[in-house]
């Protein structure tokens, strides 16, 4: 999950025209809160917590956690923000995050935007990549983003699940489009955040020889 400090105004630059792609097909047969949650990939067992969809061994449990938050904290990077700190909890989860990335003052709207979907993306990416890749590992990935895309939609009223302006997809594609560019710095930030569990944004940065932005938020 991403904890991001910014501006409404700031949030929706960028987004605000329909991106060419067609639409994504939508599956809303979860809740969360009370409330339909959208995901892109569906499997009819997905039930319980994301840490029962997943069924993964607790090593590679914890190493999806920490590729999702290496996702955003490449993200704040590369989008000119200054990035605090990322962590990820181990073991059975006791609370609905897996793991946290703090950050603050990115560039504009479309940074905002690709750091919030690049956890999940990166998480999604990872499990094709290991081979491990199943539609309710799938589902997993997307609940586990609940929080990340719960603040960016607030932010961002015009952007929803087709049946808005812009579509979620858009989100997901700029995403997927920067990690590609940027996926080894990921994975290196992935394994020393399942050596570590926390590490400080300078630290993260060193690591993969990128600039950290200026803080202008607490942490």
């Amino acid at each position: 999950m991403s904890n991001t400090s910014t501006s409404a105004e700031v949030a929706s630059v960028g987004l605000t025209t329909p991106c060419a792609a067609p639409p994504t097909a939508w599956h809303i047969v979860i809740d969360i809160n009370g409330q339909p949650y959208p995901t892109r990939a569906h499997d009819p067992d997905a039930q319980g917590s994301s840490d029962d969809c997943y069924d993964l061994p607790a090593e590679q449990l914890d190493y999806v956690r920490a590729v999702h938050e290496a996702g955003h904290a490449i993200a704040v990077l590369i989008g000119g923000g200054h990035l605090h700190h990322a962590e990820i909890t181990t073991g059975p989860a006791t609370s609905d995050q897996g793991g946290v990335t703090s950050a603050c003052n990115l560039a504009d709207g479309t940074a905002y935007a690709i750091h919030s979907a690049a956890g999940e993306r990166a998480a999604d990416r990872w499990l094709h990549e290991a081979g491990l890749w199943t539609p309710k590992r799938a589902v997993a990935v997307e609940v586990g983003a609940y929080g990340d895309r719960q603040q960016f939609l607030r932010l961002n009223p015009h952007v929803g699940y087709g049946d808005t302006q812009v579509d979620y997809q858009v989100v997901h594609d700029l995403a997927d489009r920067a990690l590609h560019q940027h996926w080894s710095q990921v994975i290196r930030v992935a394994d020393a955040l399942a050596h570590h569990h926390r590490l400080t944004g300078d630290a993260i940065a060193e690591l993969v020889h990128l600039p950290n932005g200026t803080h202008t938020a607490a942490a």
